[in-house]
């Protein structure tokens, strides 16, 4: 071993090292070739003294490129340059008898992995393997590159694939809903006809039947309802219509509507609306449904004597904070991430007696992002919950009086 080199030097591939040495003298290049023989390097040496010469043996792909800082009719700048614009990624070294710091440091710049000088070729050797090495990493750090960028282009395109299946399937849930709902709006009104004796008087187990029809007929309805919202958030089309609304005046009318259904279960349902301004920019519908959702969420899973609790309150200037607590049976740890999941129902004790799609929450946190807003719930189980919603809105300013 002579230098910390092997007595026969090759590449990877088991082969001899292939060597172009772009060199104008016949003796340098003869010292040079010589110099990797003593050095232990088995080498299969070429020259290069022109520059179409050397766009040839590039053509072979050398392992190395050593190279006179002046040739004929170019230079080691030049060289560098030929060398970049094939994408080849091979180490050169520059050789020269003396030459200014500059080019050097020119030449550094363009690429070049190092320079020697040609009184100093006993330590060609070293450079050379240090050349190899750099550049074996440089090839590593290449191919995963091309790896990584090849990677991110399918993952772009199964994205793109992913996004218009999802847009496919929200226009169609969309238009299902929509044919859906259309006969089922018929059903509903014309039993509302015959339960309120506009086509005849019913008898009282007639009556009883249609009730449970028209009953049905409702829920399914708003769960149609509920699909085709879910599908507008999510295909975009979903029209949010902001006007200046009353907090008190909507959160009332929210909790009114289902202020009947928490008197028959006997939950106590009571708000409270802390705000310092009671007009603000909202859409009233969304923001009722928000509520309306996550007030029948709790009645679900409050038992008799339990308290719901909707309050309103600034989170920021320009943002509310809808919280609807109650004392039901909370909600394990283990079962928080399946929240306000599309289909998803937390199946443990109480929850198993309750009716629903798992569609009210999941909807809730789409209306609510859609609107630049947040969703969230906190919970003991045993003790209760208390989901919230954060959604953004705009104040309508007073217009000044002209002078």
């Amino acid at each position: 071993m002579l230098n910390g080199f092997p007595d026969e030097q090759k590449t990877g591939a088991g082969g001899p090292l292939a060597v172009l040495i772009l060199e104008n003298s016949d003796a340098d290049f003869e010292l040079l070739t010589l110099e990797l023989r003593r050095q232990g390097l088995a080498a299969q040496c070429r020259r290069a003294e022109t520059e179409a010469e050397y766009r040839a043996e590039l053509a072979n792909q050398p392992d190395i490129i050593l190279a006179d800082y002046m040739l004929t009719g170019f230079d080691a700048i030049r060289a560098l340059e030929l060398l970049h614009q094939t994408a080849l990624v091979i180490p050169f070294i520059v050789m020269t008898g003396a030459v200014s710091e500059e080019f050097m440091v020119e030449c550094m710049k363009r690429g070049a992995a190092d320079y020697l000088l040609k009184d100093r070729v006993m330590r060609l050797g070293p450079a050379i393997r240090r050349a190899l090495e750099e550049n074996e990493l440089r090839r590593q750090k290449l191919a995963a590159e091309r790896a990584l960028r090849q990677k991110n282009i399918e993952l772009e395109a199964q994205y793109v694939e992913v996004q218009a299946a999802s847009r496919m399937k929200s226009v169609f849930l969309a238009n299902m809903s929509h044919e859906l709902r259309t006969p089922l709006t018929a059903i509903i009104g014309f039993t509302e006809l015959l339960v309120d004796g506009r086509a005849g008087k019913l008898g009282l187990e007639q009556l009883d039947l249609l009730q449970d029809v028209l009953g049905n007929g409702r829920h399914l309805l708003g769960l149609i309802n509920d699909v085709l919202d879910l599908a507008k958030v999510e295909s975009g089309t979903m029209r949010f219509r902001p006007e200046t609304i009353s907090i008190p005046d909507v959160v009332g009318e929210a909790v009114a509507g289902l202020r009947l259904l928490a008197q028959e279960r006997r939950i106590a349902l009571i708000s409270d609306i802390r705000v310092p301004t009671e007009e603000v920019q909202l859409d009233p519908q969304r923001f009722k449904q928000v509520m309306f959702n996550y007030i029948s969420n709790a009645l679900k899973f409050t038992p008799a004597g339990g308290t719901i609790t909707v309050r309103v309150l600034a989170q920021t200037d320009s943002s509310l904070r809808v919280e609807v607590e109650d004392t039901g049976i909370g909600i394990a740890v283990r079962d928080l991430p399946r929240l306000f999941q599309d289909f998803q129902q937390i199946d443990d004790g109480l929850s198993k007696q309750t009716p629903g799609t798992g569609l009210g929450l999941s909807l809730t946190k789409r209306l609510v992002e859609a609107q630049g807003g947040s969703v969230g719930v906190e919970s003991v189980e045993g003790r209760g919950s208390t989901f919230f919603a954060v959604i953004p809105f705009g104040v309508e300013r007073p217009v000044p009086a002209v002078a």
